[in-house]
C-alpha cells in the first residue's frame, strides 16, 4: 500500500508538473511505464493475445469491463484516453490521475450527454488518439457479459475508424477465471484493493481480436452486436463452460514487455 500510495503521488507529480511540458507521444509513454508498474505493484501478470493497436492509431477501443484495473492493464499494452462515468473523476487520487491523463467522463444518467460526448470523441478521433470505451456501461465480475450500448459506436462511424475489440479476463494460476479483480454490485473501492494485495498469481489477458473497420455506411446497432458477438465468442472459447456453443480456435499468447523508462 505504501508502495501504491507512492507511485500514485509521483504520478500526480508528473500530471501537474511535466505533462503541460511534454508533447503527446512523451504522454502517452509515461503512461504506458506508470500503468506497467501499478500492474507490478497490484501482483498482476499482463499477458497480451493478438497485436494491439499502437499510440496514437485513430483506434476505438471496445472491451469488456470487470474492474477499475481494467484502464491501467489496457493502458500497459497500448495508451488510449479512456471514457468512464463522471463519479469516476471525483475519486480519490485515481479520480485526478484520470482526469489529468485525458479521460472523457459522461454522465450515463443523462441521455444528452452522449451528444456532447460524441463530439469530443470525433475530435480525438479526428486528432490521431485511441479512444477506448466499455461498452458494457458498467462492470461485471467476468462471469459473463453485459449488452453492449451501441451510442459510443457513432464516433468511429462517422470518422470511418478502426474498431478494436477487446476480450479481457482475469485467471488464477491455474488458468481458471478469477474474481478477485472484480469491482462490481456492493463491493466497495477499498476492498476491490485489499482484495487485488493479498491476492496470488493473478493474471489479466488481455485478448485482441481482428479489429474491423468502420465505414459510414455501417449502422450502428449492427455493427454494435457484431463486436458483442465477437466477444462473447472469445470468452465461450477460453471458458467453454460457461454457454452451450461450439469454441473456436485460440490464437497464441505472448507477454509484453514495454521499454524501461529513461
Amino acid at each position: 500500500m505504501i508502495r501504491i500510495a507512492a507511485h500514485v503521488s509521483s504520478g500526480l507529480c508528473t500530471v501537474s508538473l511535466q505533462f503541460p511540458r511534454y508533447g503527446q507521444t512523451q504522454r502517452d509513454q509515461r503512461i504506458n511505464r506508470w500503468s506497467y508498474r501499478l500492474t507490478e505493484m497490484l501482483g498482476l501478470h499482463v499477458k497480451v493475445c493478438g497485436a494491439p493497436p499502437k499510440s496514437r492509431q485513430r483506434t476505438l477501443i471496445l472491451a469488456n469491463h470487470i474492474s477499475w484495473v481494467d484502464i491501467f492493464a489496457l493502458n500497459a499494452v497500448s495508451t488510449a484516453r479512456f471514457v468512464a462515468k463522471s463519479e469516476v473523476g471525483s475519486w480519490p487520487l485515481i479520480g485526478r490521475l484520470c482526469k489529468g491523463t485525458g479521460t472523457l467522463f459522461i454522465e450515463r444518467e443523462n441521455k444528452r450527454d452522449t451528444a456532447r460526448l460524441n463530439h469530443e470523441i470525433v475530435a480525438a478521433l479526428e486528432a490521431d488518439q485511441n479512444i477506448a470505451v466499455f461498452p458494457e456501461g458498467t462492470s461485471s465480475d467476468g462471469t459473463s457479459l453485459r449488452p453492449f450500448r451501441s451510442s459510443l459506436l457513432q464516433p468511429a462511424i462517422a470518422c470511418q475508424t478502426i474498431i478494436q475489440p477487446v476480450y479481457l479476463r482475469y485467471v488464477d494460476a491455474n488458468g481458471s477465471l478469477s474474481r478477485t479483480a472484480a469491482y462490481c454490485d456492493d463491493i466497495s473501492f477499498g476492498t476491490s484493493m485489499w482484495n487485488l494485495l493479498a491476492g496470488k498469481d493473478i493474471t489479466v489477458e488481455l485478448h485482441y481480436l481482428e479489429p474491423i473497420s468502420a465505414t459510414s455506411s455501417d449502422d450502428r446497432r449492427k455493427l454494435t452486436s457484431s463486436i458483442e458477438a465477437r466477444i462473447r465468442a472469445k470468452q465461450l472459447e477460453l471458458s467453454p463452460a460457461m454457454m452451450h456453443t461450439h469454441p473456436t480456435p485460440a490464437p497464441e499468447i505472448s507477454r509484453h514487455h514495454p521499454a524501461e523508462p529513461q
